[in-house]
């Protein structure tokens, strides 16, 4: 059909990615995500014993089996 000059309308652009509502709703999670995460670690190394982004994870004994709240 080309050699007849007849063209589908918009054939002759390229289109580029564009930003839409989804994708700005996607970087919105995003950065929701990434604050959330910054809070919790935040508050991981606050109740942390220890110093040190792997602190938390001290919090339990190793050889206690159960878990035992002071009275």
């Amino acid at each position: 059909m080309s050699q007849l000059g007849m063209n589908l309308p918009g054939s002759q652009r390229n289109r580029g990615a564009s930003m839409n509502i989804y994708t700005g709703l996607l970087f919105l999670a995003v950065v929701c995500l990434g604050a959330a995460t910054a809070m919790v670690w935040m508050a991981g190394m606050s109740l942390a014993p220890e110093e040190g982004p792997l602190g938390a994870f001290k919090v339990h004994d190793a050889d206690s089996s159960s878990l035992q709240f002071p009275n």
